[in-house]
């Protein structure tokens, strides 16, 4: 594989249909792991929080528990890349998120904020919030509707990993600005879409991305969705908030 194609991101659909209820999946996991071997998305119906890492797909399901997903398993919304090889970081323990997006929005602003950046974080998870969005049926409610039911966890002194991309707000809509992550546990048995974390200590893998290919679905569903950007921030920020 070329390194030019290895420092793409591939994205199924975009956040933007997805907030609206675009929930048919359009791309199969076997499909997805031909373009990345890193990344996070959700799958059809939204039912349960996708996490690739190291070349594997996991579903977290509604009870917070993790298995692999199947090959046939489908994707309305996933983001994934390689993860290119380089110096690791290490962390220390970090008091707040904020702290932590205070150390990755450092690096940004010195190679550039207008970038995709895929982050990813092994380490020791002092505690880690997560979500999982339940199964819908269609005729398929918005995210911000959904998202009032939404199972919440939390996974305390736990090894584990972190995978996100870093956003930047020119892509608002494409994909939600800002940062976007995911976490599973060490033993891939549980994790989900993250709210809030602390990490004691871990080793960061942070690269910088250059080229995005997206893949529209063909359905009728997108093809016909109302997709008008009326206070799309805010949506977007409610669903991955």
């Amino acid at each position: 594989m070329e390194m030019g194609e290895r420092q793409a991101i591939y994205q199924v659909s975009t956040l933007q249909a997805l907030a609206r209820g675009n929930y048919y999946g359009s791309t199969d996991m076997e499909t997805l792991l031909t373009h990345g071997d890193t990344g996070l998305g959700t799958f059809h119906a939204v039912g349960g929080e996708l996490i690739v890492i190291d070349g594997h797909a996991y579903r977290v399901l509604g009870d917070g528990s993790a298995v692999e997903a199947a090959t046939s398993d489908t994707t309305p919304f996933a983001t994934v890349t390689w993860l290119r090889e380089q110096v690791p970081v290490r962390l220390k323990r970090q008091p707040s998120i904020e702290a932590l997006k205070d150390i990755l929005t450092e690096q940004v602003r010195e190679l550039g904020i207008n970038d995709v950046y895929i982050v990813r974080i092994d380490g020791h998870f002092r505690h880690a919030h997560t979500r999982t969005v339940p199964r819908q049926t269609p005729p398929y409610r918005a995210m911000t509707d959904v998202l009032d039911d939404q199972p919440v966890f939390r996974f305390n002194q736990r090894e584990g990993v972190l995978v996100g991309f870093r956003t930047p707000q020119h892509m608002q809509g494409i994909n939600v600005a800002g940062y976007h992550e995911h976490f599973i546990t060490d033993d891939r048995k549980g994790g989900g879409h993250l709210l809030d974390y602390q990490l004691d200590s871990g080793v960061l893998t942070f690269g910088e991305i250059h080229k995005l290919m997206i893949d529209l679905p063909a359905d009728s569903a997108f093809l016909q969705a109302d997709l008008h950007p009326d206070n799309l921030d805010a949506a977007i920020r409610a669903v991955e908030n």
